[in-house]
């Protein structure tokens, strides 16, 4: 069995971690208007998600990295 992950487990990850933070951030930033003061600054989930996205990066599988960066390229 492999320990890293492949394309698709990179993607549902990916997604589900880009949903959150902005869910999250979203309800950071209504706290804020009704005047809750929160532990977390709205930007927080952003970045730590950018990282955990950087480490599911880095845990997969190099062939399903390079695929997701032909298909994310911008043709012109």
């Amino acid at each position: 069995m492999s320990k890293k992950f492949n394309g698709f487990e990179n993607y549902l990850i990916t997604e589900a971690l880009k949903l959150f933070a902005e869910k999250a951030m979203q309800e950071a930033i209504s706290a804020e208007k009704e005047g809750v003061n929160l532990i977390f600054a709205p930007g927080y989930f952003p970045m730590v998600c950018d990282e955990l996205t950087q480490k599911v990066n880095s845990m997969t599988l190099e062939k399903d990295l390079k695929a997701k960066s032909d298909y994310n390229e911008p043709t012109v």
